[in-house]
C-alpha cells in the first residue's frame, strides 16, 4: 500500500481502552439451587446426630368383641449422623490495589469480598451434592456426605448398564420403584446436567396442546418443566453439578426437599482476624455446616446413562 502519511487509531498504546460501560464481566456461574431450597436448621457438634423412626407395617387391627387386645411390637428411634464441613474461601488484596482508580469504580477489597462470597456458595453447593464423607479424625478436612451419597441405599440407588439411553419409561419405572419403597412419600424435584436435559425435553409423552392467542403465534416452546407420571409430578432442574466432565455416564439425583436440611455450625460470615504480614488486607468467608436426610427412600440416584 502506498505511503499516505494519515496517522491511524489501530495500534496507538496511547488510547484508552474500551471497558463497556466500565463493566467487568465474571465469567463464572453461580449454582445454588439445591442449597438454597432446602430448609435450614442448626448443629452444636462437629458431628452432628439425628433421630429418625417409623411406623409398623399397615395390616388389619380388627379384634374380636369378647377378645383381648394384642400388643404389637414397638420400634425406638434410629440414630444418623454426618460430619459438619468447614468451606473457607480466602482472599488477600494489597492496600495499594485498593486505594488505585478502577474502571468498575468500585473497591477492590469490596469488590474481592463480593466475588468471594458467590465462590463460596458455590463451592458450598458443590460439596452439598457430590461430597463424599470423610471424619477428619487423621487431620484431613473433614468432609460431609453429600445429598448423592447420603440418600443412596440398595433400594434407591440404580445404576444402569454404561450407555443406556434415558427416557420416559426408565423415569416411570424409578418413580414407580420410588414409591414403593417410600410408602408413597416420592421425589418433586430431578436434577440433571445437560445433555439428559435436553434429552428430556424429548420424551415423546409431551402433551400437543394448541394454545389460542389473539396476539399471534410469539413463540415455540420445546422444553418440559415438570413430568408427570402416575406416582407424582417431579420438577425438572438442569444442575452444573450433578453431571460434570469428568463423570463416565449420565446421572439423576431426585429429592424430596422438605425430608432433607442443611444444618448450620456456624452460617457464613467474613473473618476480619487473620494475621498478616505486609501491606495488605487478608480475609476469608467461612461457613461450617452439614446435611441431614430425614428419610432416605423419599429420595433416588441414577447412572449409567449416554451422555455421547
Amino acid at each position: 500500500m502506498a505511503t499516505d502519511s494519515i496517522l491511524r487509531s489501530y495500534g496507538d498504546n496511547a488510547a484508552k481502552e474500551d471497558v463497556v460501560l466500565n463493566a467487568v464481566e465474571i465469567l463464572t456461574a453461580r449454582e445454588t439451587q439445591i442449597f438454597n431450597m432446602l430448609g435450614k436448621t442448626s448443629a452444636i457438634a462437629t458431628v452432628h446426630e439425628y433421630l429418625t423412626d417409623t411406623l409398623m407395617t399397615a395390616a388389619s387391627g380388627a379384634v374380636a368383641e369378647s377378645g383381648d387386645y394384642t400388643a404389637t411390637p414397638l420400634t425406638t428411634p434410629s440414630r444418623l449422623t454426618n460430619i459438619v464441613e468447614i468451606v473457607a474461601k480466602n482472599y488477600k488484596v494489597s492496600r495499594t490495589q485498593q486505594e488505585i482508580q478502577h474502571y468498575h469504580g468500585q473497591n477492590e477489597l469490596s469488590r474481592q469480598t463480593e466475588k468471594a462470597m458467590k465462590d463460596w456458595g458455590n463451592m458450598a453447593e458443590f460439596d452439598l451434592v457430590r461430597s463424599t464423607l470423610t471424619s477428619g479424625a487423621s487431620g484431613t478436612a473433614p468432609t460431609l456426605s453429600g445429598l448423592i451419597e447420603a440418600t443412596s441405599k440398595s433400594t434407591n440407588h440404580t445404576s444402569h448398564n454404561s450407555g443406556t439411553v434415558w427416557n420416559a419409561s426408565i423415569l416411570d419405572g424409578l418413580m414407580k420403584d420410588n414409591y414403593d419403597n417410600s410408602n408413597g412419600d416420592v421425589a418433586t424435584d430431578i436434577f440433571m446436567g445437560s445433555f439428559l436435559r435436553n434429552a428430556t425435553d424429548g420424551f415423546t409423552q409431551k402433551s400437543n396442546i394448541v394454545v389460542n392467542n389473539p396476539g399471534g403465534l410469539t413463540s415455540i416452546v420445546k422444553t418440559v418443566s415438570t413430568y408427570q407420571t402416575s406416582f407424582g409430578t417431579v420438577n425438572l432442574h438442569t444442575h452444573r453439578y450433578v453431571q460434570q466432565s469428568g463423570d463416565a455416564t449420565g446421572r439423576i439425583l431426585a429429592l424430596r426437599p422438605e425430608k432433607l436440611k442443611v444444618a448450620f455450625l456456624r452460617k457464613p460470615y467474613i473473618d476480619t482476624g487473620l494475621q498478616r504480614g505486609g501491606d495488605y488486607d487478608n480475609r476469608a468467608i467461612v461457613g461450617k455446616f452439614t446435611l441431614e436426610v430425614r428419610n432416605q427412600d423419599s429420595n433416588w440416584y441414577s447412572d449409567g446413562f449416554d451422555i455421547d
